[in-house]
């Protein structure tokens, strides 16, 4: 049944168009198709057509909304907006929107955690197409989302280094064109990175490629990235096990999350959402990762287990906080609470 979801993702086998044309959109900027990433189902959508919008949630209201407006100066000085403090940007995936609840959930407890700006990204328009347009369509939402940024920056003078992207699926390799587009964020988180702080980075049709084409270490002074659905497509996966950030976290092997089943093709993938979310919250159980080689030899008892020496790190909210880098396991429960009540706790 996983399988099925091949089908869903829209993955079209198209002839190659000849590498040399270009669009341009705006301030924007132009866009062209000398990638190997970048020519499948070019061009992207003109930005009118994906109507990325952008909506700020403060903690003195955190149930309204404001819309910020890239092209108008004045939709973002006229509102909450708080350029002393911090900032994060939450950006959903392919075929998906913003309102969903586990998006406002992650929302919600951020902003019950600290005072800052939160800016949900909704690029729905872009993401509800073919899986090859929807990639090309962060491209644009990426530098949409940069061009917001430096109006922030100048209009309130937030600092780059305190922004936080938190990407789910496709929204984390949209982070990583944002970064680099505008050098000095502090921080993507990339979830499940469908194939950007990416959440799973997606997998399909980013495996192999150059660092141009996903999200990277120089997207951001610190990329972690939290891998959950890594198998191949045809095995029903839609992440990617490759590491892509200074930080790479694979709970339980990053491939199979327990509690999801073969009926369940997005579970895995969405898995991700959920233990971000709880690690916000979660103050008597952490989600303590240790350094590993591999999930097999984890699973074996072959790696350390001592964190004395400053080895580990944690998967979710607080990985910042550690300098540790490189590649990370840990196992999780089936069901909330998802942290492992024996990890080792830092």
């Amino acid at each position: 049944m996983k399988h099925f979801f091949v089908v869903l993702l829209g993955i079209t086998v198209a002839c190659k168009s000849v590498w040399g044309a270009q669009v341009c959109f705006d301030e924007l900027g132009c866009f062209t198709d000398d990638t190997f990433c970048s020519d499948n189902n070019f061009p992207p959508w003109d930005p009118e057509a994906i109507k990325t919008q952008f909506f700020l949630y403060t903690r003195n209201d955190p149930s309204q909304y404001e819309v910020l407006d890239r092209k108008d100066a004045a939709s973002v000085t006229s509102s909450k907006y708080d350029g002393s403090k911090g900032t994060k940007f939450i950006i959903h995936g392919y075929t998906d929107t913003i309102f969903g609840e586990r998006f406002l959930d992650i929302k919600d407890r951020l902003l019950a955690k600290e005072d800052l700006n939160v800016i949900m990204v909704d690029w729905a328009k872009g993401a509800d197409s073919l899986y090859d347009k929807a990639r090309q369509n962060i491209r644009v939402v990426g530098m949409e989302i940069a061009l917001l940024t430096a109006l922030l920056n100048s209009q309130f003078g937030a600092d780059f280094s305190k922004m936080h992207f938190i990407g789910h699926s496709l929204g984390a390799h949209t982070a990583g064109y944002a970064g680099a587009a505008q050098p000095g964020y502090g921080r993507i988180t990339g979830m499940d990175n469908f194939t950007s702080a990416g959440l799973d980075p997606a997998g399909p049709g980013y495996r192999n490629v150059l660092d141009s084409c996903k999200l990277d270490p120089s997207d951001a002074l610190f990329v972690d990235c939290i891998h959950t659905d890594g198998d191949y497509i045809f095995q029903g996966g839609a992440g990617l096990l490759e590491p892509l950030g200074h930080v790479d976290i694979y709970p339980n092997g990053g491939k199979d999350m327990p509690g999801c089943f073969l009926l369940d093709p997005v579970c895995d993938h969405s898995r991700v959402l959920y233990y971000f979310a709880e690690s916000i919250s979660s103050e008597s159980c952490v989600f303590t990762a240790y350094p590993c080689d591999s999930w097999d030899n984890f699973r074996r008892g072959r790696c350390s287990l001592s964190c004395d020496a400053g080895e580990c790190t944690q998967m979710g909210y607080n990985a910042d906080l550690f300098s540790a880098t490189g590649s990370f396991y840990l196992q999780t429960e089936s069901r909330s609470p998802y942290c492992d009540s024996g990890s080792y706790v830092l």
